[in-house]
């Protein structure tokens, strides 16, 4: 039944986006079924394949590593503030936002921008923007916005092209601005995971929301026109 629920979501999703559409009969069928073929093999390689669940384990569990480290400055930062004595004596308020969240927000977006600046980060985007810009035709600029998606938020990913902004069309910004939507930034992961939500569920979901940004931004979003 859940499975049901799921299929009627998606084709209820893509039917709105289409109503949505500026000029339905612009819509470029091998984008959008590219990019709904992609998400919906990862989504059933990591979720459902064996290799795939335990290739999203190992990643998972890399993560929830680096968190870790994190999570040990702030015990030392915090002490007995961020420990689980806190729920002993206040029960659900023992959990600070403040104490036990923010702090691994900091950690991860740090480390990230760290990345950034040995030049590794880049790499790993031109990688994954390059095979979506072969796979589903779309440009350069809007292909690699969305795979910087996977691992920044929507403040930072738009500089990863700031230079094609200038003479980027309408559609492409759109493109950018739906996949930053589309996403959330890997502090902000961090900060799930801290909160208890599966990392492995984050994880899959990060990769995915790529190719499901520029899905509904070529449906939705046609015009050519630059800015």
């Amino acid at each position: 039944m859940s499975l049901f629920m799921s299929l009627v979501g998606m084709v209820v999703l893509i039917a709105i986006a289409v109503l949505l559409s500026d000029n339905r009969k612009a819509i470029n069928i091998r984008t959008v079924a590219g990019a709904f073929a992609i998400q919906f093999a990862l989504g059933a390689f990591v979720l459902y394949v064996p290799w795939g669940q335990e290739i999203l384990r190992s990643f998972s569990d890399a993560v929830s590593s680096v968190i870790n480290y994190g999570n040990d400055g702030t015990s030392f930062l915090f002490g007995g503030l961020v420990s689980d004595k806190m729920f002993e004596v206040f029960g659900g308020g023992g959990f600070i936002f403040a104490f036990r969240v923010l702090p691994t927000l900091i950690f991860f977006s740090a480390l990230i921008s760290v990345l950034y600046y040995l030049g590794v980060m880049q790499w790993v985007i031109k990688i994954l923007g390059g095979g979506l810009q072969k796979a589903l035709g779309t440009s350069r600029a809007e292909s690699m916005s969305a795979a910087a998606n996977i691992f920044v938020g929507q403040t930072e990913a738009p500089l990863v092209v700031r230079p094609f902004v200038p003479k980027m069309t309408q559609s492409e910004l759109f493109a950018v601005m739906c996949g930053g939507l589309a996403s959330i930034a890997g502090g902000v992961l961090a900060g799930y995971a801290s909160m208890g939500v599966p990392i492995e569920y984050l994880v899959a979901a990060s990769f995915m929301a790529a190719p499901g940004g520029l899905l509904f931004a070529k449906i939705i979003n046609q015009k050519q026109t630059s800015q």
